[in-house]
């Protein structure tokens, strides 16, 4: 997987942290979003509710098909398990 580059906003409580505890605390970030954005994740945490069948999936050609619609359908929702 290639590197990504990306802007992080860390906001410090005055001056506790030294440059090392920094970098650390960014790497730490970059590698739980790297993990996080992968589709396999989304799959994992996500599922589609269609009331028109009276249907839950979280099969991932069902979630890969909700995403790409450009306008929803009436009556389905993409919903977090959490």
């Amino acid at each position: 997987m290639k590197p990504v580059e990306r802007d992080l906003l860390i906001l410090l409580h005055e001056d506790r942290y030294n440059e090392q505890q920094i970098q650390s605390a960014v790497k730490q970030i970059s590698d739980m979003l790297s993990i996080i954005e992968t589709m396999d994740y989304v799959v994992s945490v996500t599922e589609v509710v269609d009331c028109n069948k009276t249907r839950v999936s979280n099969k991932r050609s069902v979630l890969l098909k909700a995403f790409a619609r450009k306008t929803p359908k009436p009556f389905e929702f993409i919903v977090h398990k959490n």
